[in-house]
């Protein structure tokens, strides 16, 4: 292969996608980056050990600085460096929003990525069991299944939200958010299976005209003028320089993306200048609109002698020797398998909050309930709530022109002043939940108390807030004469040509769900997308 067509930078979520589909033309050569190695961690493979990458070489190790919202500390956000990026090591949860959801990107200025489009894609996407139907796919790349469970707690859960009438037992991708459900997840016989390894698979990897190159880390991309003619990046000590014939496609994440495209001089003009880097484009977009699901959870103590918990260590060698043997045990489980939305606003089409079900209490030396008379031996669960749609936006930028620096991330959590108030609304609507009689035999306390005043939510919030790793929005995308855009509907970069982004640091605004799905949805429409304006 000479120059390559297209250079892909991040083997993550939505690299592979794009990866895969452009090479299904043998007359396209793709050259696909990544800063880290194949996948070959099995942890990674686990639904129950996952975090031990946290903290890894497969981990880019990022933290936020210290947020005032949340008492002053910061939070880690573990990312993937590794093929198959953060959806090599994180839940795995496939929650894709609702249409409405969409419909909001396209009014703020992504036209052509409303409701409509997205579901066109996702039925596309999908192998699940759910689908084929009008809301489902089936024969897709990613293989969904439901989340299993050791214990019969979690249908208690669904079954109180339910009870507390906010909605029957359904499919949360399905014709109403409004249900409760356990959600599926991108696991294959209890087996981790990422977009790496749905889209890049032997066949694809054998094509003459795809290069995969890892431990390849990319430092900036070249421009001659205005125009995107490659990238540089290092590999074993040594720099190297990449030409590319047609474009370069950011992958790179909502964190790494907007780094690089500062280091390589398109970003807001001031700041380039204070690290010293030639502006190629001033674009006071880029390291914007950093926003994140910030989540607290409602924590409940069972009575002395009531069961329902599962508290296996899914990281002892028994407990991998056993998920090795026959995908059984601690390791094959994680605790938080249901959902529930919910809307201040009935039969909204796009709901305010996620009722995240867990059924451990963590009971640990800072927990509220960890004073409790055997509290350590007890059973008991949780209710995490989510505010699907915070006000609250923050920034990244650049520590140094250094690429090996890690950039400043600051999601200014909780700083607009709807989010605290909305965030404890949303805690009381869990409170709710753990008041039904099905989780009667399950509840003696509950932290914060039932009928408790804000305050005590709000000293809760500054001690137990914490994220969903659902950050987004650093190059975000809309209207090309906007000058919050970074990019535009078909995800090229304002004031430059040959430079396109596609994961989920271009998404507008938060959907009500996670973010595996979306991303991997970018990277399905950025290719119909370059085929169309290439």
């Amino acid at each position: 292969m000479s120059h390559p067509h297209y250079v892909i930078v991040g083997a993550g979520t939505a690299g592979p996608v794009i990866a895969a589909r452009l090479t299904e033309d043998p007359t396209v050569d793709v050259v696909l980056l990544e800063a880290g190695k194949e996948n070959t961690y099995e942890a990674s493979r686990t639904q129950g050990a996952f975090f031990a990458l946290h903290g890894s070489e497969a981990d880019w190790q990022y933290e936020t600085t210290a947020q005032p919202g949340i008492g002053g500390r910061s939070i880690t956000h573990p990312r993937g460096k590794v093929v198959g990026g953060s959806c090599a090591l994180n839940v795995g949860a496939w929650l894709r929003g609702t249409p409405g959801d969409y419909d909001v990107w396209s009014k703020e200025g992504a036209q052509g990525w409303d409701g409509a489009e997205a579901l066109r894609a996702y039925l596309r996407i999908e192998d699940t069991d759910r689908g084929p139907s009008q809301w489902r796919g089936a024969g897709g790349p990613m293989t969904l299944s439901d989340l299993p469970s050791p214990t019969s707690l979690p249908d208690a859960l669904l079954d109180g939200f339910t009870e507390a009438g906010y909605g029957a037992r359904g499919d949360s991708a399905g014709a109403t958010p409004y249900v409760a459900d356990r959600f599926q997840s991108i696991f294959k016989t209890r087996t981790r299976r990422t977009s790496a390894d749905a889209y890049l698979d032997e066949e694809v990897r054998a094509r003459p005209n795809l290069r995969i190159v890892t431990e390849a880390l990319v430092s900036k991309v070249v421009f001659d003028g205005a125009r995107a003619t490659g990238v540089v990046y290092e590999k074993g000590g040594t720099e190297h320089t990449l030409d590319v014939e047609r474009e370069v496609i950011l992958c790179a994440g909502v964190i790494n993306t907007p780094q690089l495209l500062m280091l390589s001089g398109v970003g807001p003009a001031a700041h380039l200048r204070e690290h010293g880097i030639e502006v190629v484009a001033d674009l006071p977009g880029v390291g914007e609109n950093l926003h994140d699901h910030p989540v607290a959870p409602v924590v409940a103590l069972a009575p002395s002698g009531v069961g329902g918990s599962y508290q296996g260590n899914p990281l002892s060698d028994e407990s991998l020797a056993q998920w090795r043997l026959d995908r059984t045990g601690p390791t094959a489980f994680f605790s938080q398998n249901g959902v529930g939305f919910v809307a201040r606003t009935p039969g909204s089409p796009v709901p305010d909050y996620e009722l995240l079900f867990d059924y451990n209490p963590d009971i640990s030396d800072d927990s509220p309930v960890a004073g409790a008379t055997g509290g350590d031996q007890r059973s008991g669960y949780k209710v995490w709530a989510v505010l699907l749609h915070p006000k609250s936006r923050g920034t990244l930028r650049l520590a140094s022109a250094d690429p090996h620096d890690k950039p400043v991330i600051d999601p200014k959590y909780l700083s607009h002043p709807d989010d605290l108030p909305d965030l404890v609304d949303a805690m009381r609507h869990a409170q709710k939940v753990t008041q039904s009689p099905s989780l009667a035999p399950y509840t003696e306390a509950v932290y914060p108390a039932i009928g408790a005043p804000d305050s005590e939510f709000h000293e809760a919030i500054l001690k137990t807030m914490y994220t969903t790793y659902h950050l987004v929005g650093t190059a975000r995308m809309g209207d090309p004469s906007d000058d919050r855009t970074v990019v535009d509907p078909q995800l090229r970069v304002r004031g430059v040509t040959g430079l396109r982004v596609a994961d989920a640091s271009v998404i507008p605004s938060l959907i009500s769900g996670h973010t595996i799905a979306p991303s991997i949805m970018i990277g399905e429409r950025a290719v119909e997308l370059i085929r169309e304006t290439s």
